[in-house]
């Protein structure tokens, strides 16, 4: 009985460390997790670059749908940026999506430029039966006196589904 009694305790006692311990870890990766919204947003050192879902843009001179692949820019400094834009067909498992081309933008920003937004039109491909769905991903680095970042992680727009 006197052993029994002794298990029984030790239980109590090693829910209760393992409870601080979770706890304590919470503590430790909460301020992580809060972080990880910020690089989602597309922003590096001093510049926020974010891909947007592609737009209707008008039908092209032969009647071709036109999509209209934007991308804001703000720096809150005096800064370069170079920007890698790729544009992408989405299509189900498991086919890959197909890749449609490819952009490099350099644009110069400090405070005092705004947000600027980047366009590149281009024409809707026609490359499987039903709706299109186009979306386009970007990376960036930027630049100050002659010292640059590296490239960021690829930053996704939302997927726009249109109709040929």
């Amino acid at each position: 009985m006197f052993n029994a009694s002794l298990t029984q305790k030790s239980r109590p006692s090693a829910r209760k460390l393992a409870t601080i311990a979770a706890l304590g870890l919470g503590m430790v990766a909460a301020p992580f997790a809060l972080a990880a919204p910020a690089q989602a947003a597309g922003t590096s050192y001093a510049c926020s670059v974010t891909p947007l879902k592609p737009v209707f843009a008008g039908f092209s001179s032969s009647g071709v749908k036109l999509l209209d692949y934007q991308i804001r820019v703000y720096c809150n400094s005096d800064r370069y940026v170079n920007i890698t834009q790729q544009r992408w067909e989405e299509d189900d498992w498991p086919n890959g999506d197909d890749h449609l081309g490819t952009t490099y933008f350099s644009r110069h920003l400090n405070q005092y430029s705004g947000t600027v937004t980047i366009h590149n039109v281009r024409t809707l491909v026609d490359g499987e039966v039903g709706n299109e769905e186009v979306y386009q991903q970007v990376s960036y680095r930027e630049g100050s006196n002659g010292v640059w970042s590296p490239y960021t992680g690829w930053y996704y727009s939302p997927v726009t589904s249109m109709s040929n």
